[in-house]
């Protein structure tokens, strides 16, 4: 009797044959379930890019009306101010509302003469209607194509599915027919001229260029920088209030002498020019020394000693450093050690850099700093960083005013009297001798206008004086000015 006879042998056959069956079973059930899962996940997926590029096709259509609209029905025309406006639903809105902001504001824009289509020929599409130009920008949903790995364990039947996927990519695709563009060659290179938009960069440099002086543009700038919004109202990133800052240093420095440093410059500390200039160097260096970039789409980047920064976090990081280095200028060219003005420039300079907020905190950190005597008794501290030398101001000034003739010429108007400008000028010119340099200022005070005044007894008029209110209470210029002035003048400068 065989080994597989009988009864035995009949109910092990049939055992083998149920368990095979069964495991058979339980991979075609694995399979169909991953099968209906994938069809699933991709037709919802494909469904919601659907929905997407439908939701982005209305605006693109509504955009494109709007410009074929502006170009007077023009087809072929408007669809080359769409591309030429961006080419995207984002970039086209955006230029329809600067377009609606700028006629709001009563200025004129017409798109047909700022649209420049040089080396564009527009002729051979006469016959272009809307929906051709609409399919043309439509957005683009491709086929599935699938690519599913069978793993239901079939194979090892010999019944593995050797493409899943493509089942599921025609099922899908013939529910949701893929969308593409219907090309249009030939409408591109089209140019939009924005200048006179009321966002434009050159329509805000006119608004500049328009200010009747450079005071008034300083202040432009200021109002800019404190309130970190241009002229249109739109907000300012860190760079372009940077940049304002920088302009209004270069600003102080052609200036020079308005306002009251005008009249009032009579003491020997640092002019607006010297104080602008160390101003406009240490703030380019302090961004060499970070790293600080700003991208053609206006992303900066700065280096950290943790790494690259970039967008806000750069911003932030950059925002923090720069004040920083403001509260150090200040306390270093702004103030003495007494929390004094160094000059009466150094008053109205801050002001106009911005630095007011700044001045004022460090000028009530330095009036409440410990005295000579609190510092004896306590234990040796870092050393403060040293204020910038006056020999660099020095070597500045001497470069700009090469002889004392040519210094005294300049500033003649900014002391009140010969003995003004002769302190002045032995700043400097330390190697002239007393008599030679006192002539040179006297000289020099001569030559100025001679103000209207009467005159009695054939006695020469008294000038008006610097007011006293331009110097800081108890500081050296204060007291100087009492000194020397007190009895023969007003506390407004004008004589007695």
């Amino acid at each position: 009797m065989g080994l597989f006879s009988g009864s035995f042998g009949t109910g092990l056959i049939t055992g083998l044959a149920t368990s095979v069956d069964k495991s058979l079973r339980t991979a075609m059930d694995k399979r169909d379930e991953e099968l209906s899962s994938a069809r699933k996940f991709w037709q919802t997926r494909q469904a919601q890019k659907m929905d997407l590029a439908e939701a982005r096709d209305t605006r693109v259509k509504k955009s494109l009306n709007r410009l074929i609209d502006e170009m007077g029905g023009d087809i072929a025309s408007g669809l080359a101010a769409y591309r030429a406006a961006g080419g995207d639903p984002d970039s086209v809105e955006g230029f329809i509302k600067d377009l609606d902001d700028t006629r709001a504001a009563g200025l004129e824009y017409n798109l047909r003469d700022k649209l420049k289509l040089d080396g564009v020929d527009l002729s051979q599409f006469k016959d272009l209607t809307r929906e051709q130009a609409f399919a043309s920008e439509r957005t683009e949903v491709p086929g599935l194509d699938i690519q599913m790995e069978d793993t239901s364990g079939l194979s090892n039947f010999g019944l593995a599915m050797k493409d899943m996927g493509k089942g599921i990519s025609e099922g899908i695709n013939k529910l949701i027919p893929p969308r593409e563009r219907e090309a249009i060659e030939g409408i591109a290179g089209g140019v939009l001229d924005r200048s006179g938009m009321i966002t434009s960069e050159r329509y805000k440099n006119e608004v500049i260029a328009a200010v009747p002086n450079m005071k008034t543009q300083l202040s432009a700038n200021l109002y800019q920088i404190n309130n970190g919004k241009d002229l249109m109202g739109k907000d300012l990133t860190e760079d372009a209030i940077t940049n304002l800052e920088l302009q209004n240093a270069k600003l102080l420095s052609q200036i020079g002498g308005i306002a009251k440093a005008e009249a009032a410059a009579t003491d020997t500390g640092p002019t607006l020019s010297e104080i602008s200039s160390l101003y406009t160097k240490g703030l380019t260096d302090l961004k060499t020394d970070i790293g600080y970039e700003v991208s053609s789409n206006g992303v900066m980047t700065v280096n950290t000693p943790e790494g690259v920064l970039e967008g806000q976090d750069a911003q932030t990081y950059w925002l923090n450093k720069k004040n920083e280095w403001k509260s150090n200028f200040v306390k270093n060219t702004i103030f003495d050690s007494s929390g004094s003005y160094v000059s009466n420039d150094a008053d109205f300079a801050a002001r106009s850099l911005g630095l007011g907020k700044v001045a004022t905190s460090v000028r009530e950190s330095l009036v409440t700093e410990p005295t000579d005597e609190d510092m004896a008794e306590a234990p040796t501290a870092p050393k403060a960083p040293e204020p910038p030398s006056q020999e660099e101001i020095k070597q500045q000034t001497l470069a700009k005013y090469p002889t004392a003739n040519s210094f005294a010429d300049n500033f003649k108007t900014k002391a009140p009297d010969a003995e003004s400008l002769y302190r002045m000028l032995v700043q400097y010119y330390p190697d002239i001798d007393d008599a030679q340099l006192s002539q040179i200022a006297i000289d020099a005070i001569a030559s100025k206008p001679k103000p209207r005044g009467f005159v009695s007894n054939g006695s020469s008029p008294k000038e008006k004086v610097p007011p006293l209110s331009n110097f800081t209470k108890d500081s050296k210029a204060y007291n100087e000015w009492l000194a020397t002035y007190g009895q023969t003048h007003n506390p407004d400068g004008t004589p007695k």
